[in-house]
């Protein structure tokens, strides 16, 4: 006999990394995915060489948006290792402005600024290795513990 499901939360989850949180003033842009590797969902994005084009954030990068969520995207795409992100050439969705769910590798409060920890794909409230940011303009906008999914609000906002 087949398994099925026995147990249910008693309520729905939060929010999707890289997930829109709500429908207050936002903007999305279309960008080029340059980099061979990819960009994941939830990650922040800068100006890549060509026109429209983005590549993962760097140190010293100019800061365009974060990668949103599509479900549309191929799971993995041909001859990559890539899941749950836009591949190299694919137009993808930047959140330029607006509410944004993201998961965070460590406690977070209200107010506090965004910085985003490269290896994990989650988010911060600090400096340190491997960690980029604080994102100009980008906020947390609820409280947290590690490996929650917390808001943030990138250009809506003061802390």
């Amino acid at each position: 006999m087949a398994a099925y499901q026995t147990i249910y939360s008693d309520r729905p989850a939060k929010g999707l990394h890289g997930a829109s949180a709500n429908e207050e003033i936002k903007n999305d842009i279309s960008r080029t995915i340059e980099n061979a590797a990819g960009v994941r969902f939830g990650e922040p994005v800068m100006r890549g060489a060509g026109d429209h084009g983005v590549i993962p954030f760097a140190a010293g990068g100019k800061f365009v948006g974060i990668a949103k969520l599509n479900p549309a995207v191929p799971a993995a795409a041909a001859g990559s290792t890539l899941v749950d992100g836009y591949p190299q050439y694919f137009t993808a969705a930047i959140r330029e402005r607006g509410q944004m769910y993201v998961q965070v590798g460590a406690p977070v409060v209200d107010g506090d600024p965004v910085y985003y920890i490269t290896a994990t794909n989650k988010y911060t409230n600090a400096a340190g290795t491997g960690i980029v940011g604080p994102f100009a303009n980008v906020f947390f906008d609820t409280t947290g513990a590690a490996d929650d999914i917390v808001e943030i609000s990138i250009k809506n906002r003061s802390a």
